[in-house]
Formats: structure tokens, sequence, C-alpha cells
């Protein structure tokens, strides 16, 4: 399977200063008044986090203040059509996730095709997550923990995940998928509950966010199984990917500013461009990396075929897999 992390040369990596008057031509006067970013997720996770550090360096290159939306529900699916009926006068954003490319694969499909119904601003990068499991679980590693898995009854290992169709959520669905161990799926309201739960014993293995997983994993109170994406993670070069033993296994999970469609060009290129200038600044880029989230500079043009490429991925998956998102 083709890792969805984009590679750049050094132009992709430029803005075109050239054309930037050019751009911004009909939006003279925008913003008029502070930005609202809406989120799918609780507050302290990894999606905030992003959306507030983003958020504020966008803010402060634009002179308005952006405000922070958490609609968490649905695996972000509540959030994500409250901003697909935003006014499209540019100052409410969402911040993209692949709910986006993932949804339309539920049975109660959302209303709205969420492919036509925003417009790409800018991608922001990539995540990371980690496949942990409580210490009480004889398994240590990915051959491991298939092999304990079909030693049980169908659906005695629980996992949990934030919300049908979260990507944690797709992440246990395909481990099911690739190595034949049914798991039982538990939905939790976030990662901050989700690891409570694996901490205390509730489940059996939980997707986290890389930096919310390794204090954890270092204390014993948890042991790392792998990364759920195509690479390894800075964060945590020592724990290998699932799919350096299960073959084509990732679920990446890319963050970036989206707008409701019809929103004026002239607008969206100048959020482009103002939001491509917070995602190079260091300060940015560091306090993101310390979330385990690497920043990723890309054109509209690329991060549209991005969002294109996953949900074609996770349309394939679904059907090929058998999966089965109520």
């Amino acid at each position: 399977m083709t890792s969805l992390y984009l590679k750049f040369g050094a132009a992709a990596l430029s803005l075109v200063a050239g054309t930037a008057a050019a751009q911004v031509t009909g939006a003279e006067n925008y913003p008029t008044r502070p930005l609202r970013l809406i989120t799918g997720f609780l507050p302290g996770g990894v999606s905030d986090t992003v959306a507030r550090v983003t958020g504020d360096k966008l803010g402060e290159l634009l002179g308005q203040r952006v405000i922070i939306d958490g609609r968490p529900g649905a695996g972000g699916v509540l959030s994500m059509e409250l901003a697909a009926q935003a006014n499209p006068d540019g100052h409410t954003l969402y911040l993209g996730q692949p709910v986006i490319t993932i949804s339309p694969n539920f049975k109660n499909k959302p209303s709205f095709d969420p492919l036509k119904a925003f417009t790409p601003i800018s991608l922001i990068g990539f995540g990371s997550t980690m496949m942990v499991v409580h210490p009480g679980t004889p398994a240590s590693n990915v051959k491991e923990l298939v092999a304990y898995g079909r030693s049980q009854p169908p659906g005695t290992l629980r996992f949990g995940h934030s919300g049908m169709g979260s990507t944690n959520h797709m992440a246990g669905e395909l481990f099911s998928a690739r190595t034949g161990v049914k798991l039982t799926a538990i939905p939790y309201k976030g990662a901050a509950v989700n690891i409570i739960g694996v901490l205390q014993g509730e489940i059996h293995i939980a997707m986290l966010p890389t930096l919310t997983a390794i204090p954890h994993v270092k204390s014993g109170k948890l042991k790392a199984i792998g990364m759920t994406g195509a690479k390894r993670s800075k964060a945590a070069p020592d724990v290998p990917t699932i799919g350096e033993t299960l073959k084509g296994f990732d679920v990446p999970v890319w963050y970036g500013f989206i707008v409701t469609a019809k929103t004026p060009m002239a607008i969206v290129n100048k959020l482009h461009t103002e939001t491509q200038r917070a995602v190079r600044t260091p300060d940015v880029r560091d306090k993101l990396a310390s979330q385990g989230v690497e920043t990723q500079l890309a054109t509209r043009a690329e991060f549209a075929q991005l969002i294109r490429d996953d949900a074609a991925r996770w349309k394939k998956l679904v059907k090929d897999a058998g999966i089965v998102l109520e």
C-alpha cells in the first residue's frame, strides 16, 4: 500500500511569492472579524493542539483572533457537518482529518458528500499513533499479539477507539481484518479516556497519540506493539511499524485546514498563503513536533490530491476487508 506521506522537491516547499498579489485580489479587507476554527475532538488532545498552535499563529498573521470551537461527537462527523453548513465567507475554518475520507463509507453516511462540501486550504502535517496493550496482555509485539488473539474465543480482545470511523477505530478494524483476530470495539470520547480504559484494564488494546503513550510505555504501565503509520515515529524510533509485520498496514493521520465550498478563491488563496507561513515558523513546527506531529508543506493541489487518494484508499479497504461502519 502506498504511503500518503508527501514527498516534494525544493520548488514545492516554497511559496510562489510572485503570485501573492494576484492571489489576494478581492480579499484586501479579509478578515473583518475573528475567525472560528471548528474541531471534532475534546480539548487537550493532539487535534486540539494542532488547531490551537496553528490557529494562533494564523490569527497573528491575519491580524484577527482565531477562536477554537470544539464539537466532539461521532468520531468527528458532527463537527464536519457543522463546518459544511458554515457561511462561505472564509470566517469559519475546519481542522480537516481523515473523518472526511472515511465517513462516506458509513452505512449511515453523511447527508452530503464531504469530498465536494469543502475546499482545501493547507496541509499542516502528519501525526503518529502507537498501538499499545495493557501489561497483563501476554504479547509484546505484533506477531505475539496475533498468536494470542487467535488462541482466544472470537471477540475476547477489546480495543478502544475515539468514535466510529476515527483513525484509531479504523486501525483496530484493519488489524482485525488483516489478521483474522476478531476484536471487540469499545468507543470512548477521545484519547484521554481511551488511555484510562487501557491503563485500568477495561480494554486490552488502544491506539494512542505517540507522545501520550510514551511515558506509560517507559514506566511499564503499557506495552508498545507498533506504530500504525507507514514509517516509524521520530519520537519513538525503536518502536517498529505494524506494517513491518503485516505488509501494507498503514493508517495515516493527516491534519489540514479546509473551508466550506463556494468560499471565494481569493480568500482561499490568502488563507493558504498565511497558513503556509504559519506552518513554516520554528515556533509552530517545534510545538507540533513536541506532540508527535511532523509538519509538511504542500500546494493546494497536492493537498487536494492527498484527500482524494485517501478517500479512494479507504473505500477499497472497507470493501475488500468487509469492514462494517454503522
